[in-house]
């Protein structure tokens, strides 16, 4: 497996889509302003510039699975858009566990002042960047 190139987390919700990135070893995560989700087009195309500039090399998506474990409608969902993903930008695209990385967030956005909840948007970034940092802990 080619291990040069940054990893993109994807954390897709239906009002924001937060992403964050890693360094290309894999050691530091940096959350980035989070995009309205506007439609799977809009996505796409904003997606294609962010791994083009970024040098992505692998996408992780984070699937919402149940608190048991289980997959739901959501979690069903996010598999039809790891597909497309796959499909459309031609670079591996992994799905990883979400749960409770919006709790996690939330608690890292709280303390945060104006400004730099600002710069970021929205919580959802930081979301993305948990589940980044669980999909690099795992592998």
């Amino acid at each position: 497996m080619d291990i040069t190139g940054r990893i993109l987390a994807v954390d897709y919700g239906e009002k924001n889509i937060g992403l964050a990135y890693c360094d290309e070893l894999g050691l530091t995560v940096q959350p980035m302003p989070s995009i309205p989700n506007i439609g799977t087009a809009n996505f796409l195309k904003r997606l294609k510039a962010v791994v083009h500039t970024l040098g992505i090399r692998e996408i992780v998506l984070g699937i919402p699975l149940k608190m048991d474990g289980t997959q739901g409608d959501a979690a069903l969902r996010m598999g039809k858009l790891m597909g497309a993903l796959q499909g459309s930008l031609k670079i591996p695209v992994f799905g990883v566990d979400e749960r409770l990385s919006t709790v996690e967030a939330m608690e890292l956005w709280r303390g945060m002042n104006k400004k730099q909840q600002k710069k970021y948007r929205t919580v959802d970034s930081f979301a993305a960047a948990f589940i980044l940092e669980r999909h690099l802990k795992e592998n």
